[in-house]
């Protein structure tokens, strides 16, 4: 039993020590559970003489300093941040004119791409066409289908003829069905 009363006796200290000390630590720090051991007094100060510096009001919430914003000069320091961000006339001209030369190069390339596949296209057909069509028909099996569409469908239609019918029956649906 006396066992019983020392625990209880310790217990009912440690308690009330430990409450005492948490009470005593949150009235003279900010935030003891957040680790924030900043003086509570000099925080006040502080705050109070930055919002008369900046023009700010302060309102007290619950023992807490909150800064209330000036709404206008916030408005209006995010318009000039906007301004100061946007594109002068003359770089948007001068980027319309990049991007025009972007373009035209683009196509120039395309023209040379579409040039250089023509000619391609055009020796490749005539020497199929010299071939004997079994043995274009062996070859034109191996290519990629496009590419096999495009020598079939530009050859002379008899020669072409003779190629298809060299060609087995799955290959021949393949390079001649619609895309």
């Amino acid at each position: 039993m006396k066992s019983t009363i020392t625990y209880v006796l310790v217990f009912a200290l440690a308690f009330a020590g430990t409450s005492l000390a948490i009470y005593v630590l949150n009235q003279k720090y900010v935030n003891i559970f957040g680790f924030d051991f900043r003086d509570e007094s000099l925080v006040e100060d502080v705050m109070a003489y930055q919002a008369l510096i900046n023009g700010d009001e302060l309102i007290t919430v619950d023992s807490l300093f909150v800064e209330q914003s000036n709404t206008l000069g916030d408005e209006v320091y995010e318009n000039e941040k906007k301004v100061d961000d946007e594109p002068t006339i003359e770089e948007k001209q001068q980027q319309t004119k990049r991007d025009e030369e972007l373009d035209r190069l683009g196509k120039e390339v395309l023209a040379k791409k579409e040039a250089s596949r023509k000619s391609w296209l055009k020796s490749t057909i005539k020497m199929y066409e010299a071939m004997q069509a079994d043995k274009a028909a062996k070859l034109l099996s191996s290519i990629p289908d496009q590419d096999a569409r495009d020598i079939l469908y530009s050859m002379k239609k008899k020669k072409a003829a003779e190629i298809l019918s060299s060609l087995n029956t799955e290959t021949v649906i393949r390079l001649t069905r619609a895309e």
